[in-house]
């Protein structure tokens, strides 16, 4: 009885050592793949600050090169478009900090970029508007407004997005347990 006994022994210990190494491997790599991680997205943190701090120190230049060879309406507007480039850089970073912080990710900073971007367009076609003048062709023009339309829509949208986010739970119509 005893000999039976044994391998059902035998069969319980087989299965726990895979379950043994794979804790043994998790405890010893994932560690260091999270360790990695956190590297990778410092390293890409540096990138996104030096880019912004280049692109920030390109618009001043450039806007001062616009002042001369545009005007000044059309400088700033180019200089509101870049600063607004840096602003969407600087999101970014933003989202890689809070994830190397809280080890996790939230919609807002995703949404905050796409209104940035929007307004950018925004901006890129009242200049291109402005410059282009009397020559802008009907067809221009008509593309242009829905375009414009479309970039409103989107803020119009993405402002909603974030104020169903940012509501207390009390407004969300969520029930309060007595």
């Amino acid at each position: 009885m005893m000999a039976a006994m044994e391998p059902a022994a035998d069969r319980s210990h087989a299965t726990l050592a895979p379950t043994t190494l794979a804790r043994r491997v998790h405890r010893t790599f994932v560690p260091m793949l999270e360790d990695a991680d956190a590297i990778v997205y410092v390293m890409v943190g540096a990138v996104f600050l030096v880019a912004a701090l280049g692109m920030l120190g390109y618009s001043v230049i450039v806007f001062a090169a616009n002042l001369h060879a545009t005007g000044f309406a059309l400088a700033v507007v180019t200089l509101v478009n870049d600063l607004l480039l840096v602003m969407i850089i600087m999101e970014v970073l933003r989202t890689v900090l809070s994830y190397l912080q809280e080890r996790g990710t939230s919609l807002q900073p995703f949404l905050f970029i796409a209104a940035i971007s929007a307004t950018r367009r925004i901006l890129a076609i009242g200049a291109q508007m402005s410059v282009a003048g009397e020559n802008l062709t009907a067809e221009r023009f008509q593309r242009a407004m829905l375009d414009l339309a479309a970039n409103a829509g989107a803020i119009l949208a993405i402002a909603v997005a974030l104020y169903l986010l940012t509501r207390p739970a009390s407004e969300s119509g969520a029930v309060d347990s007595v």
